[in-house]
């Protein structure tokens, strides 16, 4: 009884849960979990938010990718980050620098007026810091599909 009960509850958490769902050789393998944000060196953050409609550029599609919280400035770092539409990429950006707390890159991209999509977007993270290269990506998807009005 109690392995039925057992067998149950894991069926259903895979159900509500779909990046487990994965385990299940039955169900199609769903897109991979977003992921939000990375512990990089020194306490530093690596994050990546989802991408949206732009609130201070109108009719472009967007996604930042931050290094914050750092107790000291980061002696070298790199971003890299690039936005998908529905799987092909629409726009990358990187950048570099040295001695900083903190570090923002964003991709952006104008789509076509009167379309909606689904966006998603990956980061790679790097601080090389005593003679370590600390390495970070992230991913994350658009919530629902994004359209830009006519």
């Amino acid at each position: 009884m109690r392995r039925h009960i057992l067998t149950g509850a894991i069926a259903t958490t895979c159900l509500l849960v779909p990046f487990q769902a994965h385990a299940m050789a039955s169900s199609p393998t769903p897109p991979p979990a977003p992921q939000l944000t990375a512990a990089l060196w020194d306490k530093c953050e690596a994050a990546l938010d989802s991408p949206h409609e732009s609130h201070t550029n109108p009719d472009v599609i967007n996604v930042h990718a931050d290094i914050k919280g750092c107790k000291q400035k980061m002696p070298e770092y790199s971003l890299s980050v690039t936005l998908y539409k529905e799987n092909t990429q629409v726009a990358h950006d990187t950048g570099s620098g040295k001695n900083k707390f903190k570090a923002r890159v964003v991709a952006n991209w104008p789509p076509p007026k009167g379309e909606c999509h689904s966006y998603s977007a990956s980061a790679t993270f790097t601080i090389k810091a005593d003679g370590k290269e600390h390495t970070a990506t992230l991913t994350n998807h658009s919530q629902g599909k994004i359209c830009i009005k006519k």
